[in-house]
This record gives structure tokens, sequence and C-alpha cells, in this order.
């Protein structure tokens, strides 16, 4: 039962990652970095239902990779994407509008990110 519910996460993580992609190529940088982060975050539970663990109802990807214990520079590189769940979102939490926030250059960098759990993840897993 752990390895179907970490299948639907990690099948909706590889669909985030591509919309996120998408999203680069017509301008679209603030939803390609909030989807990589659900990304992400999708690939972490993914990983904690494989070794059978609950899946928390949290956001925060420092935690979640912390608790998988993944390699010490990966959770640095995703600690970079934690504020992306909220600040790619809501024109509230900083002076910019989240759009105005993030150019290509930053997007194309947390796609990578991404990109890089999601290799880590069939690396240490499996593709499920």
């Amino acid at each position: 039962m752990n390895r179907e519910i970490a299948r639907k996460w990690y099948k909706q993580a590889v669909h985030d990652l591509e919309m996120a992609a998408k999203n680069l190529q017509i301008g679209g940088y603030d939803v390609a970095a909030f989807l990589s982060h659900q990304a992400v975050e999708k690939l972490l539970k993914a990983g904690l239902a494989l070794q059978g663990r609950e899946i928390p109802r949290s956001h925060y990807l420092d935690e979640l990779a912390h608790e998988l214990e993944l390699p010490k520079e990966l959770r640095e590189e995703i600690l970079d994407l934690t504020p992306d769940y909220t600040l790619s979102r809501y024109p509230d939490v900083t002076d910019l509008i989240p759009y105005e926030h993030y150019d290509q250059q930053i997007a194309k960098e947390k796609v990578a990110t991404a990109r890089k759990v999601l290799e880590y993840f069939e690396t240490t897993w499996e593709k499920l």
C-alpha cells in the first residue's frame, strides 16, 4: 500500500516538474518556481511513503529533506525552494508582486534544483 501511495506522489511530482519547465518557456517564472517547490515536496513525500512513514501535512521542504536524511549538499539547495511556496503566489509577502520577483535565471535555478531531487530520488529509490 505504501508503494502505491508513493507512486501517486511520484507521478504528480514528475508532472509538476514538467509543467515547471514548460512555464520557463512562456515566461511564467513565478509559476515555474512554485511548481518546482511542489515537485520537490511530492518527491520527498513519496520517499517517506516508500519508507513506510507517515506523510506529514507540511510544505517545509527543509524539514522533509532532513527527515529523509538527504545529503547535506542537496538539503542546502532544497532550502532555497522552501519560501517559494508562499513567495511565488501571494502579493503581500514582500514588496514585489510574485511575477515581478522571479526572472528567467531564478526560475531556471529552481527547476534545476527540482531536477536534482528527481535524479536523487530515482537513484536512491527508483522510478515509480
